[in-house]
């Protein structure tokens, strides 16, 4: 018959097995998580490490870190260098790729029509390079003109929108090189060749502002029309991506605009400037730079967006007044 002392062992042995069997589910359950670039620099220890890491959403609990590398004897052997880390991991991969040193590439995507204030903040977030240093980079105007081959003061419209797998360490040169050369690779499998277009920047703002208003891929082409017949005829592109480009420097995001923000001084503002924005406002897909080079004129003038990824086309304020009045019933 079992005694007190063998009912408390087993008792301590359970507990035992429960939190082994606890800790061994936080060490090997694999965790999604977003890349991102870590720099562990020379002198750091596993309690920095695990504070870095746990800041940057790699793992839950610096502490945990901390313990499995002590328990590892990796504590005091972890490398100085540029990790990445994230994706679909664990906590024992995290510290095995610490000790061993093992650094990779890392995979950023960029949708399509965001500006290049936010493609920026996509590549700082991975910490694969900081906002300021791109920025500056994006901005320079002798690195501008080497990437597109025209003097121009940013680089927007020109990092084209795609999945790239970027070197890690990467400069802020080389990840802006690499965005810019798949824009011009996309456009030359398109047969687009900008130096056979006299105005081809004027098309490619025309293009970032028909990715930002277009619902779907047929509609490109007209919506350029509708722009280019407004061109024409003096009247406003009235374009409301316009105005949230300049709210998002703001950082400001509204669903409509008010009447106040149509207002805003600014020569992005094209309810207030006639002609193009001096610059793209997003950077355009290669469909969107075709439907700016080759518009579809149908004769409307006027659209606005039905709320279920379409947009309804009209020739004359009337009729569009009208449609948007029968929407609304």
């Amino acid at each position: 018959m079992l005694n007190k002392w063998t009912y408390l062992i087993i008792a301590l042995v359970a507990v035992a097995l429960i939190i082994m069997g606890f800790a061994a589910h936080d060490i090997f359950r694999m965790k999604d998580s977003r890349e991102r670039v870590v720099r562990v620099q020379p002198g750091d220890n596993a309690a920095t490490i695990g504070a870095r890491l746990q800041q940057a959403g790699i793992v839950k609990s610096a502490g945990r870190f901390r313990l499995l590398a002590k328990l590892r004897g990796a504590d005091r052997r972890l490398k100085a260098g540029t990790y990445l880390f994230g994706g679909h991991t664990n906590l024992w991969d995290t510290v095995s790729r610490l000790q061993d040193g093992l650094s990779e590439t890392i995979r950023l995507t960029f949708p399509e029509g965001l500006s290049m204030y936010r493609s920026l903040k996509i590549i700082a977030a991975s910490n694969l390079a900081d906002f300021d240093s791109l920025n500056a980079a994006a901005t320079d105007t002798s690195l501008v003109r080497r990437l597109t081959g025209m003097p121009l003061r940013s680089l927007e419209g020109f990092l084209y929108p795609e999945t790239y797998v970027f070197p890690v360490p990467c400069s802020s040169d080389s990840i802006l090189a690499i965005m810019c050369n798949e824009f011009f690779r996309k456009l030359s499998y398109k047969g687009i060749n900008i130096s056979e277009i006299p105005d081809f920047y004027d098309k490619l703002i025309l293009a970032s502002i028909v990715e930002k208003e277009a619902g779907n891929d047929a509609e490109r082409d007209i919506i350029a029309g509708v722009f280019v017949r407004r061109l024409r005829v003096g009247m406003a592109l009235q374009s409301c991506p316009t105005v949230d480009y300049i709210l998002e420097r703001r950082g400001i995001r509204r669903e409509v605009l008010s009447t106040a923000d149509t207002r805003i001084f600014s020569p992005y503002n094209t309810y207030q400037n006639p002609g193009l924005p001096p610059t793209p406002i997003s950077n355009p897909r290669v469909e969107s730079i075709q439907a700016a080079i080759s518009p579809q004129d149908q004769g409307y003038l006027y659209f606005f967006a039905d709320r279920r990824g379409n947009n309804v086309f009209s020739t004359s304020y009337e009729e569009h007044q009208r449609l948007q009045r029968q929407m609304r019933l």
